[in-house]
């Protein structure tokens, strides 16, 4: 019995590619998930703050991952005022 490797139907989305990005603001240490898929923006999935509860974002895009981690960076400073 040969088993064929199932294709991926054509109507699914792909997943988002994830990648972590530490950082520090105000003090604090945090842990930021980026998106993206393939060819598109990039997107703040959630932050873990240090000792604070996770922060997820809007749905807010960035064209470019450096944008998206400075967004990141600004979001955890911005919980200090």
């Amino acid at each position: 019995m040969d088993m064929e490797p199932q294709q991926e139907a054509p109507d699914e989305e792909p997943e988002p590619i994830e990648e972590y990005v530490p950082g520090t603001a105000n003090g604090r240490n945090y842990m930021t998930r980026l998106c993206h898929f393939p060819d598109g923006p990039w997107y703040i999935d959630v932050i873990h703050i240090e000792s604070l509860p996770p922060l997820h974002d809007s749905d807010r895009t960035w064209l470019t991952r450096a944008e998206a981690v400075q967004a990141a960076d600004k979001l955890v400073a911005d919980l200090a005022h």
